[in-house]
């Protein structure tokens, strides 16, 4: 099977991701340094800055997260799959790839709930639909999720065989 197509889209992906981490983090600095000027310099508070570098925070959370796991900069404890021999410990690396999977595929549908049940309500401060923070959680999910599904694809014959580089 050819994997070429998925790797190049997790690579695109990851990429969006991370100009959208740029873009995110960036403004975060931007409003709450604009946050404390105002608040503490002018004695003129701004009342939407709280809310949007929130609303940052969360989005910059979960892409970052998906730029973690594509890295496979996630924390990770192998104590237990050092001791293993090899073959086990990519068995058991498999597993816990799809029980992230399956984890994944769960946060997608909690959000996607999430995310209708809130889209009628609006911000405080912004005056945004609710769901604007609330999609953080379902496209999050699913780019982690297709970055896990796009690595096993490309991993599947590799898992038996005892001189393979991987996990």
């Amino acid at each position: 099977m050819n994997t070429r197509p998925l790797l190049i889209i997790s690579d695109f992906l990851n990429r969006i991701c991370e100009v959208a981490l740029i873009i995110l983090l960036a403004a975060m600095a931007v409003v709450v340094f604009l946050q404390v000027l105002f608040r503490y310099m002018l004695h003129l508070p701004l009342f939407w800055t709280e809310e949007l570098a929130r609303y940052c925070l969360v989005w910059a959370s979960l892409l970052g997260a998906a730029v973690a796991l594509k890295r496979g900069e996630h924390i990770a404890v192998t104590f237990f799959l050092d001791h293993f021999p090899k073959r086990a410990s990519r068995a058991l690396t498999l597993v816990a790839q799809i029980s992230v999977m399956l984890i994944l595929a769960v946060m997608v549908w909690g959000g996607i709930k999430l995310v209708l049940v809130t889209s009628a309500q609006i911000s405080p401060a912004l005056r945004i639909p609710m769901a604007v923070p609330y999609l953080a959680l379902p496209i999050g999910s699913v780019i982690m999720l297709f970055h896990v599904a796009s690595s096993l694809m490309q991993k599947p014959a590799k898992i038996l065989d005892q001189d393979a580089g991987w996990p």
